[in-house]
């Protein structure tokens, strides 16, 4: 019997230090006054700090567009040394769905990993991902801005353990004074602070201060507006600030509303293709959106009018890369949409559609590499240009680039189902994929993928619905929905006759085997990881991996030496350092293997050197896996050892957001 190498044992380095996130957006241009309000939240980070509370939470709420997220990023950015910790960030908008609800756990998932911890350890459930989030914020000195929240409990959710956090929203949210909330409403801009802001782009030194004062009034004393009527008096036509002001004045004779007013006027003052790249965006489902989206609709010079837009306001960039149309401009864009003909609108969302698409399936090879992926067999939405998808040099920067655009991705989908597009639905979903299984937001995971295999129903794919239901069992499998993901494998079976490729097949009977070895059906579970293995025939990593599943599985039920064999094989099969975290998973196993044999001085080296690997490659859950199984070896044979493994097991425990054990 092979043990394998065990290596000599070295107690691997501290585990470094956790990240430090700066994720505020791009500080606001042209920021002025606010100077009550900025003391106000001076008064209270004093008060914080000096005071005895582990948590500091304000709520800002005003009207749309009279600059709540300016004031909140224009302060943090300004007292970012104050928060050691890091400065978090989420704005709401992006991740609300349709009905209003917002995937809470996804959201506290993502802060965790931000602080470090291990992603594989977060958990499946919001009460899980909440508490890794709370314990990767325990002892930091956080900031975390929240925007656009509708409701106390979306606050209440992402509350972290230590920290001071901001909220904007339209609403007061009063509930969240129970949490020891203090309100800081927010007014519109008065006369002076206008002024203030309109000549600090505006070099009109003959301009009086009547007429600016006018401007301000006419504009309610929103920055939004200001901006906005300010692109008319910068460009090319040569507006005055007399010219707009008596147009906004006529336009109020006529009792429309201001707002409707000043949009109408901007909007018309657009030079045309810039009128149409707004049109096109406002368009689309959503307000957030890729830089790179606004390239594939199909505008003359897109760049420089995202550009334009963006300097006047009517979009903003709130990361680099990741524009949001503001909600008073979305509002109040009826009447410019109802312009474009419905054949260009069409055709925009088609191009929408196809960028969204080819985008995820950019992501899924950057994260995954070659792998089977199923063709389309015609075009149901405009293929992409390879020069506008998004670049993404490593795995983690295209998950981080899908994970800030998921919600405009799947509320394109979305409008592809109800266009009837299905090739366009199960090709983004399969191409979801790697996304999904990396971060894990179960919610959109799972309603994506009902409406995948609807789409490829209609479009008469079964090879597709395989694929779409053996990914939808998965998260249902993560879930601990042992039956959800049986019923949404049971259609999948009856498929698999007229599905040719036999790694398809594969992948059902590997999910197949991991439903059964969890609800403790050993030989079932034994048989559809054999037929697994025999289905990746000539794929020499897909036949190891599948070996260490049976390998895992032998062991769990009690049959360790038939473990070992196994794993031998499929070690042997993947030499190289290419296949470092599979080596790592295949360490794990054998050492509980050997340990279940008796063999506890092999099973220690064994252990130790998965730990090690796995600690190197930031496996954070396998690691601690073979430390926990270290530790336990230890305790009653050697106190100093076992000491020792303790405090490593608790460095990854923290890295993990795992809560330490008493």
């Amino acid at each position: 019997m092979q043990f394998g190498h065990a290596g000599t044992v070295n107690f691997a380095a501290p585990t470094p230090p956790s990240p430090v996130p700066r994720l505020l957006p791009i500080r606001p241009p042209q920021f002025v006054n606010r100077a009550g309000q900025l003391e106000a939240l001076d008064v209270e980070l004093s008060r914080w700090e000096h005071g005895d509370r582990d948590l500091c939470l304000l709520t800002v709420s005003g009207d749309g567009g009279i600059g709540k997220s300016a004031l909140l990023h224009e302060w943090g950015h300004r007292r970012q040394e104050h928060f050691p910790g890091g400065t978090l960030y989420v704005d709401l908008v992006g991740w609300r769905r349709a009905g209003g609800g917002v995937d809470l756990g996804t959201i506290a998932a993502g802060f965790a990993r931000e602080l470090g911890a291990d992603p594989a350890a977060i958990g499946a459930s919001p009460a899980e991902r909440t508490a890794a989030y709370r314990s990767a914020t325990a002892g930091r000195r956080l900031l975390l801005v929240i925007d656009h929240a509708e409701q106390a409990a979306e606050v209440r959710a992402l509350l972290p353990r230590h920290g001071m956090v901001l909220v904007t929203s339209r609403r007061p949210l009063r509930q969240l004074r129970m949490d020891g909330a203090r309100p800081l409403p927010l007014d519109p801009l008065d006369a002076a602070a206008g002024r203030a802001l309109i000549r600090s782009w505006l070099d009109e030194s003959e301009v009086g201060d009547a007429a600016l004062t006018e401007l301000v009034r006419l504009c309610e004393g929103r920055p939004v507006r200001l901006r906005a009527v300010g692109e008319q008096l910068l460009d090319e036509t040569g507006a005055s600030v007399h010219r707009v002001v008596a147009e906004l004045a006529t336009a109020r004779s006529q009792h429309r509303p201001a707002a409707e007013a000043a949009w109408e006027a901007v909007y018309r003052a657009l030079p045309g293709s810039r009128r149409q790249l707004l049109a096109r965006l406002c368009g689309l489902p959503g307000t957030t959106f890729p830089g790179e989206l606004a390239l594939a609709l199909g505008v003359a010079d897109a760049p420089a009018g995202l550009a334009a837009l963006r300097a006047a306001g009517l979009v903003q960039q709130t990361a680099p890369g990741h524009y949001a149309v503001p909600g008073e401009v979305a509002e109040h864009a009826d009447r410019l949409v109802a312009e474009v003909p419905a054949a260009d609108r069409e055709a925009a969302l088609r191009a929408a559609v196809g960028f969204a698409v080819a985008a995820c399936e950019r992501v899924d090879r950057a994260v995954l590499g070659e792998r089977l992926r199923l063709a389309g067999r015609g075009a149901t939405a405009a293929p992409a240009a390879p020069a506008v998808l998004p670049a993404l040099d490593s795995p983690a920067a295209a998950l981080d680039w899908l994970e800030r655009e998921l919600g405009t991705v799947l509320a394109l989908l979305d409008a592809a189902r109800a266009h009837g597009w299905h090739e366009a639905v199960w090709r983004g979903c399969q191409a979801l994929w790697a996304f999904f299984h990396s971060r894990k937001p179960y919610t959109d995971w799972i309603a994506s993928h009902l409406a995948g295999i609807e789409a490829a129903g209609w479009d008469e794919r079964p090879d597709a619905e395989l694929r779409m239901r053996n990914q939808l069992a998965r998260a249902y499998l993560e879930l601990g929905d042992h039956a959800a993901a049986d019923a949404a494998l049971e259609p999948a079976v009856a498929l698999l006759p007229v599905v040719a490729q036999p790694q398809l097949r594969g992948v059902i009977h590997e999910t197949r085997a991991l439903v059964a070895r969890d609800t403790g059906r050993f030989t079932e579970a034994v048989e559809q990881f054999t037929a697994a293995r025999a289905a990746n025939a000539g794929d020499d990593r897909g036949v190891a991996l599948q070996g260490y599943q049976l390998a895992d599985t032998l062991r769990r039920f009690g049959r360790p030496a038939e473990a070992l064999a196994e794993l031998d094989a499929a070690a042997a099969l993947v030499p190289g350092a290419e296949h470092a975290a599979l080596h790592a998973r295949i360490g794990l196993v054998r050492g509980l293997a050997l340990r279940d044999l008796g063999h506890q001085t092999a099973s220690c080296a064994v252990l130790e050197e998965a730990a090690t690997l796995a600690e190197r490659l930031g496996l954070w859950s396998k690691a601690e896996a073979a430390l926990a199984a270290l530790v336990a070896q230890a305790e009653g044979r050697d106190r100093a050892t076992a000491a020792r493994l303790a405090e490593r097991l608790a460095a990854v425990r923290r890295r993990t957001g795992a809560p330490r054990e008493p």
